[in-house]
């Protein structure tokens, strides 16, 4: 369970979305009575105030089909003591593995957070973002979070309270407030000034995606003055290639969505780059030494069959070819 904490969710530069429902919960275990089950199942975006316990968590994790976002920031969790409780946002099944509440993306703890207890989101495999508003690290039990999809938002100046504390070290930790933005490029070498009309400007960035067109000066953009990202989606830009050394050294980089090409060592030292990257079948070409460095990435699979430019030591000196083919 998540232990004596509150928490919240935010979704940067996202607008207010029609599902997003608020309610004030008076007792302890009674949510589930203020909803139907069709009105729970509609909602994505969900703010709770007022006292919470496991009863309400289980409700959480097993109704609400749809819920991308909890705000729960100003809710008390109150201690429950009967056999209805639950691992928070993760179930154990018959056959003793864990299945976690999958379309979960963002939540936000407290600064009363204390402890995230064991399983509280294991298998929560869409979770990206996890912000603290506490400044000092809490406990976090070893199997309470998945660090290879999850990013750490942290308050200013309280990143080092978190890298230094036992569990937590294994993270991207990042200080401030999470930012997504989606860019619809329309002329090449756009993007950076795209980013300031709407606000934002690059080095704040984590989530990018971008649709349109992009050149070589985009790319420069993404390299030089992006160095927060987290997760970004090109699979639907025009580009037919990632240059070379684009994403080098991005060291919160977890995830990534790919055009049709790869240059050389695009990715090297992009030590967080997780889990199985699946490349779009347009790609033709992946270049030398392309996930040198990626110690994470456990396989890089080829969905079509048109590589026809496959560099030496794609996953540098250890020896071991990660590249397979679907």
């Amino acid at each position: 369970m998540l232990a004596a904490c509150t928490y919240a969710a935010v979704a940067q530069n996202a607008g207010t979305p029609a599902n997003n429902k608020t309610f004030f919960v008076a007792k302890p275990g009674t949510l589930v009575s203020m909803l139907t089950e069709d009105e729970a199942n509609s909602v994505t975006h969900l703010t709770l105030t007022g006292k919470l316990n496991a009863i309400d968590f289980k409700h959480l994790r097993d109704e609400f089909k749809n819920l991308k976002v909890l705000d729960i920031s100003n809710a008390s969790i109150s201690t429950y003591a009967g056999k209805s409780g639950t691992y928070a946002f993760c179930q154990q099944t018959s056959d003793s593995t864990f299945t976690g509440k999958a379309t979960l993306q963002k939540i936000i703890l407290s600064e009363k957070i204390k402890n995230i207890e064991d399983a509280a989101f294991k298998g929560c495999e869409n979770l990206k973002i996890c912000q603290l508003r506490k400044k000092t690290a809490p406990n976090l039990l070893p199997a309470a979070l998945a660090d290879s999809i999850t990013a750490i938002f942290v308050p200013l100046g309280s990143s080092d309270s978190y890298r230094g504390k036992k569990h937590w070290d294994t993270f991207a930790v990042i200080e401030g407030e999470p930012v997504e933005a989606f860019v619809q490029v329309g002329l090449v070498g756009s993007l950076a000034s795209e980013l300031v009309a709407a606000g934002l400007q690059p080095k704040d960035v984590n989530f990018l995606t971008v649709e349109g067109k992009l050149d070589e000066a985009d790319f420069t953009v993404i390299r030089d003055y992006m160095p927060n990202l987290v997760a970004v989606d090109l699979s639907k830009s025009n580009t037919t290639v990632i240059p070379e050394y684009t994403f080098t050294q991005k060291k919160y980089l977890l995830r990534i969505q790919l055009p049709k090409g790869i240059g050389q060592r695009a990715f090297s030292g992009c030590g967080r780059l997780c889990g199985t990257l699946e490349l779009p079948a347009g790609v033709t070409a992946i270049e030398y030494g392309a996930f040198m460095g990626c110690d994470n990435l456990r396989y890089v699979v080829a969905t079509g069959n048109k590589i026809t430019t496959l560099g030496d030591s794609l996953f540098g000196e250890d020896g071991r070819n990660k590249l397979i083919y679907k």
